[in-house]
């Protein structure tokens, strides 16, 4: 995906429409004035806004089921029963990266122990190779979050009371570095420990595929004590 504005053409062959494209960008037009689609800048393409990817997050999307092959892929990294939680956590992000094409993010410690201070990551080669990141100014702020993922482990632990998967889009990450991402998360706790884990990607995300991935992925090292 070129993460480019689209127009009605493009629409109407890519979705197979039977309408005119003049009937597309009447519906395009109705959802700029309503806020969820934007005109980046002169070309007649739009994109959707944050309020319009929340609204799709909320109101439309449909979690998609997890492959039989994703699945085994996960399970057979996670395959061992005497875990020492810092490679547990180191695994659970190289996996998670893998399987999610974006950037993986998995921060966890024992029930007893100290708050949550450091972030493992995984995947930072996979949120560079996006389009949205190939400005010199956009590339310049991934590589500043990446080299201080302070804003990372405060976005992250936000997840960390979470009982299930949410999304955080743009703004609401609530960091100036992170506008122009989203953050799927969850938390998890076991008998022996407790933390979140999430991916990071553009705003434009395969949500219905991330959000079963993580979940599963969170359900999966609940198993672990």
């Amino acid at each position: 995906m070129s993460a480019e504005p689209v127009g009605s053409q493009y629409v109407r062959m890519a979705y197979h429409l039977s309408i005119s494209p003049a009937t597309i960008r009447g519906a395009m037009k109705r959802l700029e004035e309503e806020g969820l689609l934007g005109h980046p800048h002169t070309s007649a393409g739009r994109v959707p806004t944050e309020a319009g990817y929340r609204y799709y997050v909320d109101a439309l999307m449909e979690p998609e089921p997890i492959a039989p092959a994703t699945r085994r892929a996960l399970d057979r990294k996670l395959r061992k029963d005497d875990w020492v939680i810092e490679d547990l956590q180191k695994a659970a992000a190289e996996a998670l990266a893998q399987l999610s094409g974006q950037l993986a993010m998995v921060a966890m410690c024992p029930r007893s122990g100290a708050p949550i201070r450091h972030v493992h990551i995984g995947g930072a080669e996979n949120i560079a190779a996006q389009p949205e990141f190939q400005t010199a100014d956009r590339l310049r702020g991934l590589v500043t979050l990446l080299a201080e993922p302070e804003h990372l482990t405060r976005a992250l632990d936000a997840f960390a009371d979470s009982g299930s998967v949410r999304v955080t889009i743009g703004r609401e990450l609530g960091e100036e570095a992170m506008r122009a991402c989203s953050l799927v998360g969850t938390g998890i706790e076991s008998h022996g420990f407790r933390g979140s884990l999430g991916v990071l990607g553009p705003v434009r995300m395969p949500y219905p595929r991330l959000l079963s991935l993580v979940s599963y992925m969170g359900e999966r090292l609940t198993e672990f004590s």
